[in-house]
């Protein structure tokens, strides 16, 4: 998966363990992430992006936010990178859902007439 123009390895969100993984991350970003509208600007960016950092070091190992951030805290940088993960798993989940509806009820039923 390319994140920010830096290929990481892809999760493999149909693995149980990694996506409780995904999942558990993705409420705790949402979450803090709403804490921080009482914030003052630089604050509420420190701290959205340090929310990001730590969600691709837990999925993707420690260091992960050095490589795809560098040094800085930029906030679209950060939501952009975000955004790209969830895609990505997004887009994994649809591939289930093709193959998975083929074998619907209403389709074979379809086919049964």
């Amino acid at each position: 998966m390319i994140i920010n123009n830096v290929e990481l390895q892809d999760l493999d969100i149909f693995d149980a363990d990694i996506a409780e993984k995904y999942e558990n991350m993705l409420e705790k970003v949402v979450e803090e992430a709403k804490a921080t509208e009482e914030l003052k600007t630089s604050e509420a960016i420190r701290k959205q992006c340090s929310l990001v950092f730590e969600c691709f070091n837990y999925l993707f190992g420690e260091g992960t936010d050095k490589k795809v951030f560098g040094e800085k805290a930029n906030l679209i940088i950060c939501l952009k990178a975000f955004e790209e993960l969830v895609e990505s798993v997004n887009e994994q989940k649809q591939e289930v859902e093709k193959i998975t509806s083929k074998y619907s009820p209403s389709r074979a039923q379809r086919r049964a007439k």
